[in-house]
């Protein structure tokens, strides 16, 4: 029964139509693994219907925004039904085919590039158990000198129990762990103080190997969820030992990864140009937070550095001393600098393509004059809304701003402020320009989310950062990448790889070079760490997923590194407009007399590679879809799919010159390669 209420479908399951009944109780356990930063994890959620009726049961995961799903089951009445990884196309054929017997298939599309939000919903019979099974996996970054690992835990679910176990091994000592105490999803940096109910515990014998597990009173944790309409955030931050200079090379089974975090250099002075919006809808609180948080990141600034101040509304306005916009990062200019920005008010429109454009005409300037030798430059981006004059169409805006920051390539760091920014644009103007887009919330802290953002990018250590491999046993084609336009003190570089499984013992050589502060910076070595069978047990070993159920079959944990690594670096390569990392060689079909082992298509369109690995590894990306079917007896659940990515490409493709149709039809013809393997 669909009923009309307040302009949303409402469905009531049961026979009495418009009878209320109480939420259904959530049993939810977390358990995680996370190995050399690589973190699975699995989120099990038990609900029993004890109603005499049909009932609907939801279940909602919202995941880190860097994590991948990689398996989903459900099993009701005791019967499993596991969710297999398809193509887009493939997986929307299954779905209707699904509907159209009168089945139910459960569907999750990834709704856009940068969606974090998981929601099935099932039909149970009276007196019914359901059990959810998800698994996601993530590499976790180093921001501030920090890993961090994040569980959310969603406001929305009435809880009858909850526990979450983190079990963490390291190849080097863990040098400090942490777990504060919960905070909101919005709030962008944590309290104070531990957290209660958390107990840490260090390995008495290995210390690179800690668990840790949370367990509070539901009654406490239900009552803090009810206090805000945002979910809770469980954090655990910690950190390695970093006295090796070249950091740390691990090999296991024919694949290796390549940790750096260069320490102790120092930061090359920069040019930061602030681009700020003062258009109307940034009036009162935000205007005030902004300019809050301009006071204290103008203040920080180093003496060596160089700084210009551009407010755009309907108009762009230049701040100058003397008549340059260049301007000195010494103490009065600093002074001069927060008055004026204390000045700014807000009002008019947004002209976001003008005010980029003016920035990346000064740093050009800047360059051909070659006045800054050594200086980094870089842009800090702030707006709250949409392009509203000048320039309106966003993938204009985004040719005239690539095209303008082609020959000085200077990062754009995006800082969306609150709910109705273009978030997608953001993203996209920063991954094309060497940057990231952050969102800022509207919270209490937006200031102390601006200051935080803007320390990750204030040290710039190292320029032009570039990886050579030496050793002839690596697979040259299998290299995640190897340049990083800029390296950021307290982050950190990877690199990972295949090796030829044919080398009994293979010795991974190195060299990384690159610009900073005081010369040329060179690191090389020939070292590796054979991580140790004990740490060579699959997933499974640490994480019951289901009864008979094999969930990474028997794939270890730094082959799954290299494919999350290598998904994630095509994806942005596609989206920068690069579509092909090689040129395609002509090849016959394989031979009757060749190995099938050794025969694996070739290929050099980069959103093909995306889709055949995120298929073999069962990642669910903005390629794939997860379709599970449930029983025919089962009615319809909920089905949401959005298909942003795709959309994105096809625009792209445009900008570049490419017909639309051409991208679309690439993406078929991996069906057919993988078929052939």
């Amino acid at each position: 029964v669909v009923r009309e209420e307040k302009g949303r479908a409402k469905r009531e399951v049961g026979p009495q139509i418009g009878k209320k009944y109480r939420r259904l109780e959530h049993s939810i356990m977390v358990q995680a693994d996370i190995r050399s930063r690589y973190a699975s994890t699995l989120v099990t959620s038990e609900v029993e219907n004890t109603e005499e009726v049909a009932r609907e049961v939801f279940f909602n995961v919202i995941l880190p925004e860097t994590a991948f799903i990689s398996r989903f089951a459900m099993e009701i009445d005791g019967v499993y039904y596991i969710a297999e990884v398809k193509e887009k196309e493939e997986a929307w054929k299954k779905y209707k085919e699904a509907v159209e017997r009168g089945s139910t298939a459960g569907h999750v599309g990834v709704e856009a590039r940068h969606s974090n939000r998981f929601r099935v919903s099932v039909n149970t019979g009276p007196r019914s158990l359901v059990r959810f099974y998800l698994l996601y996996e993530e590499l976790l970054q180093r921001r501030g000198g920090l890993y961090q690992y994040l569980v959310n835990i969603s406001p929305h679910t009435k809880l009858s129990h909850f526990s979450l176990g983190v079990s963490i091994t390291e190849q080097r000592n863990i040098t400090y762990i942490a777990v504060p105490k919960l905070r909101r999803h919005e709030e962008g940096h944590n309290a104070e103080g531990s957290l209660d109910g958390a107990d840490i515990i260090m390995s008495p014998t290995n210390p690179g190997k800690v668990t840790v597990s949370y367990n509070p009173n539901v009654k406490k944790l239900q009552h803090k969820l009810k206090s805000g309409k945002d979910p809770l955030q469980f954090v655990l931050e910690y950190e390695v030992d970093r006295s090796q200079i070249g950091g740390e090379v691990q090999l296991m089974e024919g694949y290796f990864v390549h940790f750096i975090a260069p320490e102790n250099l120092p930061p090359m002075p920069k040019h930061v140009v602030f681009v700020l919006d003062t258009s109307g809808s940034m009036r009162h609180r935000k205007m005030q937070q902004t300019i809050a948080a301009m006071v204290t990141i103008l203040g920080e600034m180093r003496s060596k550095d160089y700084m210009t101040i551009i407010s755009f509304a309907t108009n762009v306005t230049v701040w100058e001393i003397g008549e340059s916009a260049i301007v000195k990062a010494s103490s009065d200019n600093v002074d001069n600098a927060v008055k004026h920005v204390e000045q700014l008010e807000a009002a008019g429109e947004t002209n976001i393509n003008d005010a980029l454009i003016k920035a990346l005409t000064i740093l050009t300037h800047v360059k051909q004059k070659g006045v800054l030798e050594g200086v980094q430059p870089m842009v800090f981006f702030l707006t709250d809304g949409h392009p509203t004059v000048g320039v309106t169409d966003t993938q204009e805006i985004l040719n005239n701003v690539k095209n303008a920051n082609k020959v000085i390539q200077t990062p754009i760091f995006s800082l969306a402020f609150g709910r109705k920014t273009d978030f997608q644009m953001l993203r996209l103007l920063s991954v094309q320009n060497f940057g990231f887009a952050r969102k800022i919330y509207t919270a209490s802290d937006a200031s102390l989310q601006l200051e935080g953002l803007y320390k990750e990018v204030s040290s710039p250590i190292l320029s032009n950062v570039s990886f050579d491999y030496l050793d002839s046993s690596i697979v040259t084609k299998s290299l995640t990448d190897t340049a990083f336009h800029t390296f950021y003190q307290g982050g950190e570089m990877v690199v990972a790889g295949m090796v030829d499984a044919a080398v009994m013992e293979p010795l991974i050589q190195y060299e990384i070079t690159a610009h900073q502060a005081v010369g040329p910076y060179k690191v090389s070595g020939n070292r590796n760490e054979f991580v140790p069978d004990l740490v060579s047990e699959t997933v499974d070993t640490y994480i019951d997923f289901m009864p008979n159920v094999n969930i990474t079959e028997d794939v270890n944990f730094m082959e799954r590194l290299w494919a999350y690594l290598s998904v994630k670096n095509l994806l942005k390569k596609v989206e920068r407009g690069d579509l092909y990392s090689c040129h395609q060689p002509v090849r016959g079909e394989r031979s009757a007399g060749e190995e099938e082992t050794s025969w694996e298509p070739i290929m050099c369109n980069n959103l093909e590679r995306a889709l055949y690995l995120s298929l073999r590894y069962h990642f669910v990306t903005p390629l794939t879809s997860l379709v599970v079917v449930k029983p025919d007896s089962v009615e319809n659940g909920d089905i949401k799919e959005a298909d942003m990515f795709n959309r994105k490409i096809r625009m792209m493709g445009a900008g570049a010159g490419m017909k639309a149709e051409g991208l679309v039809i690439m993406v078929g013809i991996l069906v057919i390669v993988v078929g052939n393997t």
